[in-house]
């Protein structure tokens, strides 16, 4: 199910809280990468949170590193 883009979904987000965010994630305030496109920084994975967020769950996501992959389908 895709996931709508939107401040209720970007609040709940817990990509800041996932190892491989990093600093110029931060520095661009990224995230909700499952609703939107991937992120345009350089980064290495270290470990995905995906399957564990709320937003995950309520919209039945199953892919991870959307960080990378961007938008769920």
């Amino acid at each position: 199910m895709k996931v709508p883009d939107n401040s209720e979904n970007f609040q709940k987000c817990i990509c800041p809280s996932c190892p491989t965010y990093n600093d110029c994630m931060k520095e661009r305030t990224q995230g909700l990468f499952c609703a939107r496109v991937k992120s345009d920084c350089d980064f290495e994975k270290t470990g995905c949170l995906c399957p564990s967020c709320p937003i995950a769950g309520k919209y039945s996501l199953t892919g991870t590193f959307y960080c990378d992959t961007g938008a769920a389908e």
